[in-house]
């Protein structure tokens, strides 16, 4: 009679494998949460595929591949009212310079530095025409700034005027493949090397508004108890498989 082969590394290895995958999911679950509240955060999902790999004794198994992805689609416009909060109401991303060069956000939360620049809250110059934007105090005429009276004003396309006089037009641009985006933190992407910008032409901006976050909480603490309980379901798996062996090793041991 030919013996029966078992083995329990097989076993133990879906499992882990799985539980792996779900802790994955969690923390990107946790961080899509923490920014539900940050302006022009696009969510991260994760996909996987599974993949032919010989295991560790003989013969092949499925491995499952984990790709993370950004979820570009856009997130709800939120009128604000203040003249340096700008929002792309299509697609495209605003280009900032940063100490690690050019990176591209959604993220309009902008204000003015100690040299009339306009940046980001973390103070990174934004683009336009390729060099940083001034407001010149020398052409707006003293007082606040404030949306109404157009003293720093932008077009839907990009197009920036000072009292009535254009001085630039914001660098809005895309990629053909949002892929080649990474996320870099403080809510900017960066370029893959050799990727190609191609300009907007008409980026839909509006003065006035930033757009939200394009997570939805309803669904993420949904995926959130979904996690829980199939983790809960690979806790078992391993300890169903672990009395298993034990069995075995109990049983086949006398003999």
């Amino acid at each position: 009679m030919e013996a029966i082969k078992v083995n329990p590394q097989l076993g133990w290895l879906e499992a882990l494998e799985g539980a792996r995958l779900l802790e994955r999911r969690l923390d990107v679950t946790a961080n899509n949460l923490a920014n539900v509240d940050t302006p022009g955060f696009k969510k991260d999902i994760i996909t996987f595929r599974e993949v032919l790999m010989r295991k560790i004794l003989q013969g092949w198994r499925t491995f499952k591949e984990v790709t993370p992805k950004t979820d570009f689609q856009q997130g709800p416009l939120e009128f604000t009212g203040r003249p340096f909060d700008l929002a792309i109401g299509g697609e495209g991303f605003f280009k900032v310079q940063t100490p690690f060069g050019i990176a591209y956000t959604r993220a309009g939360h902008f204000r003015l530095d100690n040299q009339r620049r306009l940046v980001t809250p973390e103070g990174y110059p934004v683009l336009a025409d390729g060099v940083p934007i001034i407001v010149d105090p020398g052409l707006a005429k003293g007082g606040v700034i404030t949306l109404d009276n157009e003293r720093f004003s932008v077009t839907s396309d990009g197009t920036i005027s000072i009292d009535g006089t254009e001085v630039a037009r914001l660098d809005v641009v895309t990629f053909e493949d949002l892929s080649v985006l990474e996320k870099y933190g403080e809510n900017l992407f960066v370029a893959k090397e050799g990727a190609m910008e191609i300009p907007v032409e008409n980026p839909q901006i509006q003065q006035g508004y930033l757009e939200d976050s394009n997570v939805n909480p309803l669904e993420e603490m949904i995926n959130l108890i979904e996690i829980q309980r199939r983790f809960e379901a690979a806790q078992k798996a391993i300890k169903s498989q672990d009395e298993t062996v034990g069995r075995l090793i109990e049983t086949y041991g006398r003999i």
